[in-house]
């Protein structure tokens, strides 16, 4: 029984495309195949934002086509929850009132994240306030 990109773990994922087994475009587009498939009935994610993450996966493919240094998580999608910022996107903290709330620059965890390789998916649900 062959896996499905998606089903692999990020440093699974991140192995695959150091060795040029996988594209950082093809693992990009199983997640957002399995996301499309599975989140209309979990409501995992708030957000998907299919176009940036597919065009942050070519250049990843390119800079790595161009023999660049790859960074631990090079290629490999991930999500961020709502309570983060994220530049460009609403920082909602779970609540729908916060729509507009538009970050005007990244966390230093999605800073971290960026510079480290990985590919934003998409963002997560919180419960309202991110409390529970």
């Amino acid at each position: 029984m062959t896996q499905e990109l998606w089903q692999l773990s990020a440093t699974e994922l991140a192995a695959r495309i150091a060795r040029r087994e996988s594209t950082a475009r093809g693992v990009t587009e199983s997640v957002l195949a399995r996301i499309a498939e599975a989140n209309p009935q979990v409501n995992a994610l708030a957000s998907v934002s299919a176009e940036s993450a597919l065009r942050a996966a070519d250049a990843a493919d390119a800079a790595q086509a161009r023999g660049e240094a790859l960074g631990p998580l090079h290629g490999v999608p991930v999500t961020i929850k709502v309570n983060i910022d994220v530049q460009g996107e609403a920082t909602t903290d779970g609540v729908v009132a916060f729509k507009d709330n538009i970050a005007t620059s990244d966390s230093p965890l999605v800073q971290s994240m960026r510079e480290a390789g990985a590919i934003i998916v998409g963002r997560n649900n919180a419960p309202a306030f991110s409390l529970r």
